[in-house]
């Protein structure tokens, strides 16, 4: 009897091991697999790994054999979160053209501005940017952007001033902070001012000030507490050491621009009070944009071989660029003027505040300080702050400003992400995070040359081949 129990017993474990087999999980979703997984929370990379992605999100991370409905093969190649630019300037359809037009000349060129709004998005996708942050936006920007079909995640700021002692919301679309031209309603409070910011659907409140305002502390330090009630970051444009040290002292969250003016002496030492502001950033870890591209960008327009640079035909359609080469551009033609009437070389006035931005951010980073990457595109009325060609020059310029390839992945994705309180969506590769991935033919922990292997973008999962975003694969007007 016994032996006729312990048969029974053998025959029914191999029954449950074949019905088993016959019952494994099928295979789901979309595995990227046998890459390796290069992300923020790591302290290492994860080699031979498979990653799947489930309706749009990351569903398993795991160093098992996954199987997937769709399976793309990562030997050889890294899998990083997408990038984030924390600071940029939104032209969308119907209202939006490129920077430089004046809006006589955009309603000369439809199909010129079409294609350049077009291509706008896939541009900064085509380096790797799968989330951008539109300061001194608006919702209706933001949600004709997000929907488009294939675009980078678009978030904004709404923006407000102080002028002459009173609250007002900032209009957009802006390029520059200039308060007498762009306030729009006055706000009875602070807290009435971020409540309806924050009702609106802004991820943060961006505001600023120019050397010279009559701005109290107080007045600023309100701001920023309404804000910070509603949970809302507070961006704060200044480019001067006064406007820098004015942002500190009101407690504001980032710094949307590098130290560019009036911080050194005749002898180009920079203060003791610049020091200091700096100190202070690091102290209260606040975070700090140094936007050095926006200066090379400035500098650009004095360069008549720029528009001739390979690297724009994938960032501007053909017709674009060849409009942009024989038009007058209003904002180039001033800039010129004024270097021209003050006899001035460009190139060295620019090489010094640029030099000074670097070693700001020098100081920045070997502090470890919270650096965020943000590119400003476009800073301005011009057409030398390309869409995500202007972010991957910004990388390279924190690089030789001595800012680690680790510090700067971090500033690309999770640190980012966390700036406006997207951490637990994106900035990882982790299971529950949405899907914005770059496939890679190299680790951006080596050398930049990474970055320049992108071979496909996943927006929400959905794999995109890096070539079908370049401008090249545009149609011709």
């Amino acid at each position: 009897m016994k032996r006729i129990v312990n048969f029974a017993a053998m025959a029914g474990f191999c029954l449950m091991l074949f019905t088993g087999a016959t019952h494994a999980p099928a295979p789901t979703g979309l595995v990227v697999s046998n890459v390796t997984v290069i992300s923020p929370e790591r302290a290492t990379p994860l080699a031979h790994a498979y990653v799947r992605i489930v309706d749009g999100r990351v569903a398993e991370v795991s160093e098992h054999r996954l199987r997937g409905e769709t399976e793309i093969n990562g030997t050889g190649r890294s899998l990083i979160p997408g990038l984030i630019d924390s600071h940029v300037h939104l032209a969308v359809a119907p209202t939006g053209f490129p920077a430089p037009m004046t809006l006589e000349q955009a309603r000369a060129n439809p199909k010129i501005v079409a294609a350049a709004l077009a291509q706008d998005p896939k541009s900064f996708l085509f380096f790797g940017f799968t989330t951008v942050v539109d300061l001194y936006g608006d919702a209706q920007r933001a949600a004709r952007w997000n929907a488009l079909d294939i675009r980078p995640d678009a978030y904004f700021c709404d923006g407000m001033s102080i002028y002459k002692g009173h609250y007002y919301r900032i209009l957009g679309p802006v390029f520059s902070y200039d308060p007498a031209s762009l306030l729009g309603p006055e706000q009875r409070t602070p807290e009435k001012a971020a409540a309806a910011i924050k009702a609106d659907g802004a991820s943060c409140m961006k505001a600023g000030s120019n050397s010279g305002d009559d701005i109290t502390i107080e007045q600023g330090r309100a701001l920023v507490d309404a804000a910070h009630a509603v949970g809302l970051p507070v961006f704060f444009h200044a480019n001067a050491k006064d406007t820098q040290a004015y942002a500190v002292a009101i407690g504001v969250d980032v710094i949307a621009h590098g130290m560019w003016n009036g911080h050194t002496n005749d002898n180009g030492v920079l203060e003791d009070d610049g020091r200091q502001t700096l100190w202070k950033v690091i102290r209260d870890k606040i975070g700090y944009q140094p936007t050095i591209q926006v200066l090379f960008g400035e500098l650009e327009l004095f360069h008549k071989d720029y528009l001739a640079r390979p690297e724009l035909t994938d960032v501007y359609p053909r017709a674009l660029i060849e409009w942009y080469a024989n038009a007058a551009i209003p904002f180039a033609d001033q800039l010129r003027g004024i270097f021209r009437d003050k006899k001035l070389d460009a190139d060295v006035e620019y090489a010094k505040t640029i030099g000074w931005d670097s070693k700001v951010t020098r100081i920045l980073a070997e502090a470890d300080a919270r650096l965020l990457f943000g590119t400003d595109t476009p800073s301005a009325w011009t057409y030398a702050n390309p869409p995500g060609l202007n972010g991957r020059h910004e990388m390279d310029n924190w690089i030789a400003a001595g800012v680690s390839k680790e510090k700067l992945f971090h500033a690309l994705t999770i640190d980012n992400a966390r700036a406006i309180h997207l951490d637990r969506e994106i900035g990882t590769v982790e299971p529950g995070k949405r899907a914005n991935l770059l496939l890679l033919g190299g680790n951006p922990l080596n050398g930049l040359d990474a970055y320049d292997k992108i071979e496909t973008v996943f927006l929400h999962g959905r794999p995109i081949p890096r070539a079908s975003l370049s401008a090249r694969d545009a149609p011709d007007l």
